[in-house]
């Protein structure tokens, strides 16, 4: 358990950026579009990884010590002030045992993504340093083509906003298996396949200080989102959390031959604490998508009205 978390400093105007490709390999649309004016629009600088556009064997954009080489570079340049994924995918986990996390506390810096990521955000945790999960370049391209697109505007601004330190209001419309309550902590977790991939490693998170924990997932079956609830029930993740948040659960598989939503399967498990609980919050696969800051202290509250997300 880390006693006070390390906040990078947050970006100004003029600084850099470096975007990696730390997971899937990077499409060749995804490659031509244009990204890179979302964040010049900022007024910020892009350095590209050196092995960003390359592509390896299965899923991965590059083999496992050439991403986390990418990374590394940039964590020790001082002219970088955030790590950016390009996209997420799979593979990241795969770099976590080559990676000198000690580092990150010597050089803090945001390091951003989601989806996969997250078994990075798990790792960097750890250390005892905030980061963001929240939108990359693979979620937000078309705003460059569609820059009137209101939800992916949204999403755009919300990064924007967690990179520059601006306040932010988080919030989510009522819902029917919400569960009202009040709680403080520490927020945690991103997408449940990756989180629950972290338990039994030197990554695992294991709540032992008061937690808020935060789950999404995409494109999974039924009956594996079911395994992983279960599996984190049995560990006792649930009981120990102060809060949870159900984020996106997107184009959920086989919900037809189990009768019922994801959301109506999860709310099983939820339903049986005696902690708030907030479903249909916007975070993961869809957009909006809220950039927040895991490691931060939070006030969560659920009522009547919804349910709302405070950083402390």
């Amino acid at each position: 358990m880390v006693d006070k978390y390390i906040r990078p400093d947050f970006l100004k105007a003029g600084d850099t950026i470096g975007v990696v490709a730390f997971a899937s390999v990077v499409s060749q649309q995804q490659k031509l579009s244009r990204w890179r004016e979302i964040f010049e629009s900022w007024g910020l600088k892009v350095k590209e990884s050196d092995h960003l556009y390359d592509s390896y064997v299965g899923e991965l954009s590059a083999p496992d010590k050439d991403r986390a080489s990418d990374f590394m570079k940039f964590l020790l340049d001082d002219e970088i002030k955030a790590i950016i994924s390009f996209r997420g995918g799979y593979g990241s986990m795969r770099t976590l045992s080559i990676m000198d996390f000690e580092q990150i506390k010597n050089h803090p810096k945001w390091i951003v993504g989601f989806s996969d990521i997250t078994a990075l955000h798990c790792a960097i945790q750890k250390c005892g340093v905030e980061s963001i999960l929240g939108s990359m370049p693979s979620t937000i391209l078309k705003f460059a083509e569609e820059p009137n697109n209101p939800d992916l505007a949204k999403s755009v601004e919300s990064l924007r906003c967690a990179l520059f330190g601006e306040e932010q209001k988080f919030d989510a419309k009522p819902h029917k298996y919400n569960r009202p309550g009040v709680a403080s902590g520490r927020l945690v977790g991103g997408n449940l396949t990756l989180f629950r991939s972290t338990v039994g490693t030197k990554y695992e998170n294991h709540l032992d200080e008061d937690s808020i924990l935060l789950l999404e997932d995409v494109d999974e079956v039924l009956y594996v989102i079911d395994r992983k609830m279960l599996s984190l029930q049995e560990g006792g993740f649930f009981s120990r959390a102060k809060g949870i948040i159900i984020g996106q659960f997107t184009d959920t598989q086989r919900e037809e031959v189990w009768g019922c939503s994801a959301y109506d399967l999860i709310n099983d498990y939820m339903s049986k604490l005696d902690i708030p609980v907030a479903f249909g919050f916007s975070s993961g696969h869809e957009h909006p998508n809220y950039s927040l800051y895991l490691g931060r202290e939070v006030k969560f509250v659920v009522d009547e009205e919804g349910s709302r997300l405070e950083f402390i």
